[in-house]
């Protein structure tokens, strides 16, 4: 049996509220809910790091919980995990599948004769739950999120669908009858989700690609295989799908194949008037005008575009959203690219503050130091989540940054290849104010301020917190800011064209946060942050060293939102970034 990330996550997070209403050990109901949200942003499979004995690389997996994965991948359950589950209602796990529902809510659901999800619909729909006595408010929420869920589909991450993309494609290249190879679709636009994989190959040997496909390892079972085509299923659950086109119209079928929908459909409309016909399979000259139904040769995109009297849009770009224009007009923005990157500043490490306000990362401050400058780094930033604002005096907090602080210059002292920079990542509480008091604040080099609650909060109570903080002198960076949890919360309502007019006038960077399921701030709400005069900064919000290479995925954000190399600030030379942060 081969168990997905989602499968395993899951899992995790029954035994997690399992222990929460059997009133369980607060600190094992954290654990095993970590562990599940570290499972659930991998860009691996979890099965497959089992195989490669590297479980202690996932963030929260401790020597328990590995040997309870080590016996769910070798027999197929966890004896300990059913012991915990037993006696609660099947139905309640189901129930916490939904956005906002907890283990006390499900079970108050279970409990009332809900069977199953569809169930549930009905009988809130009937109001039946309310007229039992369950809350009528708790009812509607509960009723948007089941619409969210249906809404959901089964999309995957962009980092997860990057990663088992290139294996794919990796494996593809390793056969000669190959002369080109791409992904497809919303994963070569760079989507912050990916349907199916889908791949165009360049060959002069369809049949022996196809077959060459067809026998990749990992294929659970085949659903079509043709002469200039293919279908799998892998052992993930993913689609598959191969498309493999003549060598002298490859650049059209890749093209055509890419998108975006709208893109295809404004260029198809540009083509007629310039007297060609449009598809996967080639240009031609129209029928009407032509004496011969013969394809134009169009290899490369830059030969299919150049047809048309345009630039080659980047993929990312592609959304008929001003590209095309720009295209013939010759002014396609230069985009800012991964090699611009000169360092990250939102880093969590193992630091052990007392009490902090949220989870720490996994590794040490001097190990995050050395994967900045294996990176290629110029500088790179510490954040870690301070103290609980509620579990510690202002005075007692003020003494723990500090003692942090202290350990982090007498590393700066040792470190000479690279510029280590000391900040935080604090809350943007409720009324506006900030987690940490302003005496603490402003012996950092930086600090960056986010929600990490209430984010439901109505659009004007949201407003009011992001300018309150906008207003702060010592909140340099806000991060995440729409607070989105990809295929698990929306994105908060906020009055944008305030909050970017406020970032703009103050000096404040707006983070594009490159964490798997953060991808945030959204590519639209980027370029519209862009018209405002807003600078951004790419960062990985990395809570153990090998996510800090998902720095790519925030720069294909920031590139999907139009954004260049001058508009990113850790883009930009020591000289005129430390001139910006004042250090």
């Amino acid at each position: 049996m081969i168990f997905s990330n989602a499968s395993v996550a899951k899992m995790l997070r029954e035994v997690a509220a399992a222990h929460s209403l059997k009133h369980g050990n607060l600190f094992q109901i954290r654990a095993y809910e970590n562990a599940a949200s570290a499972i659930e942003n991998l860009t691996s499979e979890i099965h497959d790091l089992w195989e490669e004995g590297k479980l202690d690389q996932i963030p929260g997996i401790g020597a328990s919980l590995k040997d309870h994965l080590n016996e769910l991948f070798k027999t197929g359950q966890v004896q300990h995990w059913e012991i915990i589950k037993k006696g609660v209602a099947p139905a309640t796990f189901e129930f916490l599948e939904i956005a906002g529902v907890g283990p006390k809510t499900a079970e108050k659901l279970a409990g009332l004769g809900v069977n199953n999800l569809e169930d549930l619909k009905k009988k809130l729909k009937s109001g039946e739950l309310v007229k039992k006595g369950f809350s009528a408010k708790i009812a509607q929420n509960i009723l948007g999120g089941l619409d969210q869920a249906g809404q959901k589909g089964n999309r995957m991450l962009l980092p997860y669908a990057a990663v088992q993309a290139d294996r794919i494609l990796n494996y593809l290249k390793k056969s000669p009858d190959i002369l080109q190879a791409h992904p497809l679709g919303s994963l070569r636009r760079m989507v912050a989700t990916v349907g199916d994989l889908d791949f165009a190959v360049s060959s002069r040997n369809p049949k022996k690609v196809v077959e060459h496909f067809c026998k990749m390892p990992g294929i659970a079972r085949i659903l079509d295989q043709g002469e200039y085509k293919a279908t799998v299923v892998l052992n993930s659950g993913i689609q598959a799908d191969l498309l493999v086109g003549k060598p002298q119209s490859y650049g059209a079928l890749l093209q055509h194949f890419t998108g975006s929908k709208p893109h295809n459909i404004k260029l198809r409309t540009l083509a007629q008037r310039k007297g060609f016909s449009l598809s996967e399979y080639g240009v031609r000259s129209d029928k009407r005008k032509a004496t011969s139904d013969k394809l134009i040769q169009t290899e490369t995109e830059e030969e299919f575009y150049k047809l048309l009297g345009m630039q080659v849009p980047p993929p990312e770009i592609r959304e008929n959203s001003g590209e095309i224009e720009a295209a013939l007009a010759g002014n396609l923005p230069q985009l800012v690219k991964s090699a611009d990157i000169k360092g990250d500043l939102h880093l969590h490490s193992s630091y052990p503050f007392p009490s902090p306000a949220h989870g720490p990362g996994v590794n040490s401050i001097a190990e995050i130091i050395d994967k900045a400058i294996q990176l290629g780094y110029e500088f790179v930033g510490i954040a870690d989540h301070p103290p609980g604002f509620t579990a510690l005096s202002k005075e007692e907090i003020i003494q723990e940054i500090q003692k942090r602080t202290n350990s982090i210059q007498r590393l700066k002292k040792r470190t000479e290849s690279i510029r280590v920079l000391n900040g935080l990542e604090i809350d943007i509480l409720a009324d506006g104010s900030l987690s940490v008091p302003d005496a603490a604040l402003k012996t950092l080099d930086y600090c960056i301020a986010g929600i990490h609650s209430g984010h439901k909060g109505s659009k004007e109570k949201i407003t009011k917190r992001l300018l309150k903080a906008l207003e702060s002198p010592y909140v340099d960076i806000i991060s995440h800011p729409t607070n989105r949890l990809l295929n698990e919360r929306e994105s908060s309502d906020a009055d944008w064209g305030a909050v970017f007019k406020a970032a703009a006038k103050n000096n404040k960077l707006l983070e594009i946060n490159s964490y798997p399921n953060r991808l945030d701030l959204r590519d639209d709400l980027v370029r519209l942050a862009l018209s405002f005069g807003v600078k951004f900064i790419i960062n990985t919000d990395a809570h153990e060293i090998s996510q800090m290479e998902n720095m790519k995925f925030g720069v294909a954000v920031a590139r999907r939102g139009w954004v260049g190399k001058k508009d990113i600030v850790n883009a930009w030379d020591w000289t005129s970034f430390a001139k910006w942060f004042k250090i």
